[in-house]
């Protein structure tokens, strides 16, 4: 290959990946078109993508763009995975139900990269069980709703036992009288 061909892929690479630094890296050895292109699509519905790599080019680019370490999950037919708005926690949880489903596409992942740190194939699955933000915003609200609901109920439940004594004097009053 040429260096001029390689060096427009380096920047074709740096130009897909952009300002995205988290990725999870998956071997794609034996990924045929249509499973390639199922697996882009459930990508896709999560805005993430997918471009398969020419390891040495890969090396480069990711060293051009300040994070060289995201190179070491790199290792034979490869392609990375990135971006969607949950990051490389999304991408991982598409990537790892795709292989889930499809076991006989030969696609595993190999690792993955996040936040400087290179995470091997059981961390980008473990990140796949994490709940997506949606989900934590949802916890945190309800976790924090919980105790003003039980503050509110007790409050009107005092009101009611007051109304309630009230509504007894006024009736022992009317016996009275």
């Amino acid at each position: 290959m040429s260096k001029k061909l390689k060096s427009y892929l380096r920047e074709d690479l740096k130009k897909r990946l952009g300002d995205e630094r988290a990725m999870v890296v998956l071997t794609v050895a034996k990924l045929s078109v249509a499973n390639a292109n199922d697996l882009r699509a459930s990508l896709r519905k999560q805005g993430a993508r997918m471009t398969v790599l020419r390891n040495r080019v890969a090396r480069h680019a990711f060293g051009d763009l300040g994070i060289a370490d995201a190179a070491k999950p790199v290792k034979g037919m490869s392609a990375v995975a990135y971006g969607g708005p949950d990051g490389v926690l999304g991408v991982s949880r598409v990537v790892t139900e795709w292989t889930k489903k499809n076991k006989e596409a030969g696609v595993q992942v190999l690792g993955g990269f996040m936040e400087g740190q290179v995470l091997s194939a059981p961390e980008v699955e473990a990140l796949a069980g994490l709940p997506s933000k949606n989900d934590l915003l949802a916890m945190i609200a309800s976790a924090v709703s919980a105790p003003m609901q039980t503050i509110a109920s007790q409050v009107n439940e005092m009101l009611v036992g007051v109304a309630r004594a009230v509504d007894a004097v006024r009736e022992q009053q009317e016996k009275a009288a």
